[in-house]
């Protein structure tokens, strides 16, 4: 599957975007907890939860399922003006 980060989170992973395959990855609480392992900066962000998910560009607010083709993106809150 596809990661994304965007704004902030680019310069904590230091990555735009990277591929991840791994079986054991079947939701979205398992993609947190393995980023979480990879990136535990995030960790501060996951427990004030202001990180926003995507899957196939639809907002998510629970876990879902996750197929090795999806798209996911991480972002911080949008704020409007």
């Amino acid at each position: 599957m596809k990661i994304k980060y965007f704004a902030w989170i680019r310069e904590l992973t230091k990555n735009d975007e990277e591929y991840i395959d791994s079986n054991e990855i079947q939701n979205l609480n398992n993609l947190k907890v393995f980023l979480l392992t990879k990136y535990p900066n995030l960790q501060k962000h996951f427990d004030q939860e202001i990180l926003r998910f995507a899957v196939n560009q639809e907002y998510v607010v629970e876990n879902v399922n996750l197929k090795k083709d999806d798209e996911i993106a991480l972002f911080p809150p949008v704020s409007g003006g």
